[in-house]
């Protein structure tokens, strides 16, 4: 079980300086779609030479033109890309293959997608690895700040927290693992971690955590001891 933290809410600058404190207690560095987007790749770049031994996954959401988005998140030192689960089979069958060929991996952004299941299995047969499955938990969030409608459904089609989860998970026969993502916390771990998934996806509980150091290294040691 691996434990990805996300920089999405910060410059490339931030975010680095917050994962040296914690580096240690990280296995993987997402490099969200906000910092792609203001910086492009080059934020990819920086991360990987920052951290040349935790692995980076670029949180591209391919929907088209997939080879030649992963051949630059590649080239600039991505381990995974990822594509929307929404997207065409052949769309996703031409960034496996290419992420293959670069040794490296795939994962499926299923927020808000309807047949999610069915639609798992579907991709774990084009060679998708991880299947990137809301966990269900609410944010706490201001009230003014609002959640965006693409959880809000995807939460209500799992009903409770975790339910989604551990269906897809119910329906991946051949190796994928299902990556949880979504206001995970420590007062929620345990819940998550009886799932057994193959990611954990972590933000604000750690980068926002008085103690960021302290808290990537709990949630490293409760998951090693799950």
């Amino acid at each position: 079980m691996k434990l990805q933290v996300t920089l999405d809410a910060y410059s490339v600058e931030e975010g680095i300086a917050l994962v040296r404190a914690i580096a240690g207690s990280i296995d993987i560095i997402e490099v969200g779609t906000p910092l792609l987007l203001d910086v492009g790749m080059a934020a990819v770049r920086q991360v990987r030479e920052a951290f040349p031994h935790v692995e980076v996954l670029a949180d591209t959401k391919i929907w088209h033109d997939g080879t030649r988005i992963a051949a630059s998140a590649f080239s600039y030192g991505a381990n995974m890309v990822t594509v929307l689960g929404g997207t065409t089979d052949a769309e996703v069958r031409a960034v496996v293959d290419y992420a293959t060929a670069c040794g490296g991996a795939v994962a499926a952004d299923l927020s808000g997608i309807r047949g999610l299941v069915r639609r798992s299995s579907e991709l774990e047969d084009l060679g998708v690895r991880y299947m990137m499955v809301p966990s269900g938990f609410p944010a706490k969030r201001r009230r003014d700040d609002g959640t965006d409608a693409f959880h809000r459904n995807t939460r209500a089609m799992g009903g409770t927290p975790l339910a989604l989860v551990r269906n897809v998970m119910r329906g991946l026969t051949k190796g994928a693992q299902v990556a949880v993502v979504d206001n995970i916390t420590l007062d929620n771990l345990d819940a998550v971690l009886s799932t057994k998934p193959g990611i954990l996806l972590v933000g604000r509980a750690i980068l926002a955590a008085d103690d960021p150091a302290a808290a990537a290294a709990e949630f490293k040691r409760r998951m090693a001891s799950a």
